[in-house]
């Protein structure tokens, strides 16, 4: 008579290790799962569009600042003079805005406002602006310095249009980026976002969290 091999019965060893091994897989997944759905509701990182340039500039107190003061934390960067009557106030509106929700949030991030009229916008006109801004100095600086040094960090440094254009025999206006810049932790310029709403403040916000 023939024998037929004996069969492993459903209910025995090899049932039981692959039990074991789905248990174990389904234990590693339940303590994964947190980590993996932060994962995929967390921003993309905004792409790098450059670097910020060494400076050396003066804030609203008279002391100097270079760009280290930028490292360490998230910056944004706004571009306004202090004559403006435009665009600017607007900005200035959503930076102190943007200060505003920062603190809320005891965020580290800081502000940088630029002057891109250095001839007039001295350190005590920066500081007089300033004040009218209820600006924190702890969080919020204003910088102006020698005019060619400005328009090269504002020009080829941050990659924002600046330029004079005359208003009459002995004056000038300024046309320039209306933009709130986004500068990482290591210097990087990861976004260039647009101030025309409250709103606005959200993408920056956001883009805060994927640097």
């Amino acid at each position: 008579m023939t024998q037929t091999a004996a069969t492993e019965p459903a209910s025995g060893p090899s049932a039981g290790r692959a039990k074991i091994l789905l248990l174990g897989l389904a234990a590693l997944l339940l303590t994964l799962a947190p980590t993996l759905v932060r994962a995929l509701m967390a921003p993309a990182a905004p792409q790098v569009f450059g670097h910020v340039p060494p400076f050396r500039l003066l804030d609203e107190r008279g002391a100097p600042v270079t760009a280290d003061a930028m490292l360490g934390h998230a910056t944004v960067v706004d571009f306004i003079f202090t004559r403006c009557t435009s665009s600017c106030p607007r900005l200035t509106q959503r930076m102190g805005e943007l200060q505003t929700r920062l603190a809320q949030a005891k965020s580290r991030a800081r502000l940088v406002t630029i002057s891109v009229d250095p001839e007039n916008d001295t350190p005590p006109v920066l500081a007089a602006y300033a004040a009218a801004a209820h600006a924190d100095p702890a969080r919020w600086s204003f910088l102006t310095g020698q005019a060619q040094d400005v328009q090269s960090i504002v020009v080829s440094g941050f990659k924002v249009a600046a330029a004079k254009q005359a208003r009459g025999a002995a004056d000038y206006d300024v046309i320039h980026g209306d933009w709130l810049v986004l500068v990482d932790a290591h210097g990087d310029i990861r976004g260039y976002f647009t101030a025309s709403e409250p709103k606005d403040l959200d993408a920056i916000l956001q883009a805060m969290r994927g640097i």
